[in-house]
């Protein structure tokens, strides 16, 4: 093509570019498909894994981390998967006992892929995540794609949009929550943060009720692209809302939380979580801008908390009937989290702007997920000691896959000098997800977990 005849497609391309910036007409993300009835059978927690044990409840949590955090939960699940337990007087994978795995950001990944794929997760996850340039492939959908030279001005279609057309495309074949609804592995929660309230915004049917969508026609790349929207680099992904439309009633725990404020002089997790969820019939907020969940918990410990909380207001026992029958329960936190060695005290001077930027970030987050586990480890004792009278024991176990519990500091610097990306190479990756294992066949509560299911054999 002549010089002259690229020069003026060019000028045509941003003569409409600028068109769509002030028409907002050119591009736009995909519309929310409305829900005409709230309550209806949807994708909700059962917080019991079709086939599994009512004795047991294995809860994952995963964290994010970019590919570290993905690298390191697929190894989780690979341990899970070599591991064999007697339960119920059946050998079983402890693999197939996982109930619930919720997860951010980067854990995401491995957590929805197995949901969907189950068992083909361990034959293709490496080559179509783990291994992949992410990075590089948006890259070049940006750069060789004249259409996204338009829509990304738009104002309406950012990058994380393009993520998620990437992911629908190479990851996730375009499955829906409604195609998860219908495996049979463990319930997944994706969870976001609500850019306006700062609240949590998981990607079930109960919270795309408040909104009045139905969540089975959402797609899972959409969601794991919601949950890796990292700002400044990453654009929130939006969703419309329409709550108030389509009769949702609050559960009972909604009011049993309201009247616990009573008895306390600050809010309980449960009553702000109703609030949130209530904020969204505001007819002043038709649309809700949501990105990476790790700014309002890293770990995937929300929902879990959650759960205690709503044993602890609502006395209701049909309510998360899994928690109320289970003798174990198992939770096994993933944690990606890494504080790199720096050098910055060495300096009269702070650090510049730009890792000043980066610390305000990471420092809450971090710390945010430190109490995190700290309050589950609390929530459990309580879970153990409260079991009906009469009733059988029960049993807690709360194991940590981190970096920290590395015994020997050559490989825990290793790993902590790890970086937060979409793309790593081939060495780290394959180095994650064995210490991954290794980390969680060393847990103390592992070992008693595995130990106390033999004795029952």
């Amino acid at each position: 093509m002549k010089r002259n005849s690229i020069v003026a497609l060019m000028g045509a391309v941003a003569l409409l570019a600028s068109l769509c910036v002030f028409t907002g007409g050119c591009a736009q993300w995909p519309t929310t498909t409305r829900l005409e009835r709230a309550g209806a059978p949807g994708y909700r927690p059962a917080l019991t894994r079709p086939g599994g044990s009512d004795d047991l409840l294995v809860v994952l949590a995963i964290s994010g981390g970019g590919t570290r955090a993905a690298a390191l939960g697929y190894g989780v699940l690979e341990e899970l998967r070599r591991t064999e337990v007697m339960v119920d007087g059946v050998t079983r994978r402890l693999l197939d006992e996982v109930d619930l795995i919720s997860s951010v950001s980067g854990g995401t990944f491995p957590a929805a892929y197995y949901a969907l794929r189950g068992e083909k997760t361990f034959e293709e996850f490496e080559s179509r995540v783990l291994l992949r340039n992410l990075e590089s492939e948006l890259a070049k959908r940006i750069l060789l794609n004249p259409a996204n030279w338009i829509r990304l001005p738009s104002g309406t279609f950012g990058k994380s949009d393009l993520f998620a057309e990437l992911y629908n495309e190479t990851v996730f074949d375009h499955a829906t929550f409604g195609d998860l609804q219908r495996s049979d592995g463990p319930f997944v929660i994706i969870n976001g943060t609500d850019v306006t309230t700062g609240a949590r915004f998981s990607f079930t049917q109960d919270q795309f009720d408040a909104i009045c969508g139905d969540l089975s026609r959402v797609t899972l790349g959409r969601a794991v692209a919601t949950s890796t929207a990292l700002p400044p680099l990453l654009t929130p992904i939006t969703f419309e809302n329409r709550g108030g439309t389509c009769g949702r009633k609050a559960p009972a725990w909604h009011a049993a939380a309201e009247a616990a404020i009573g008895e306390s002089e600050t809010p309980g997790r449960a009553l702000l979580r109703a609030r949130a969820l209530q904020s969204y019939e505001n007819t002043a907020r038709p649309y809700v801008h949501i990105f990476d969940g790790g700014l309002s918990e890293n770990l995937g410990l929300t929902e879990i908390l959650m759960a205690f909380e709503l044993l602890k207001v609502d006395p209701d026992e049909t309510l998360l009937p899994g928690l109320r029958r289970a003798r174990k329960l198992v939770v096994i936190v993933v944690n990606a989290l890494r504080f790199p060695e720096v050098d910055w005290d060495r300096s009269p001077a702070p650090p510049d702007t730009e890792t000043l930027t980066d610390q305000m970030w990471s420092i809450p987050v971090d710390r945010i997920s430190l109490d995190s586990v700290e309050q589950v480890s609390e929530k459990l004792a309580a879970w153990r000691v409260a079991a009906p009278a009469g009733g059988p024991e029960r049993r807690a176990y709360l194991a940590q896959v981190t970096f920290d519990n590395l015994k020997d500091p050559a490989e825990r610097h290793y790993f902590k000098q790890v970086k937060t990306r979409l793309t790593l190479p081939k060495e780290q990756v394959d180095r994650l997800r064995e210490v991954a294992g290794r980390l969680l066949r060393e847990a103390p509560a592992f070992k008693r977990l595995l130990a106390d299911l033999q004795s029952e054999r």
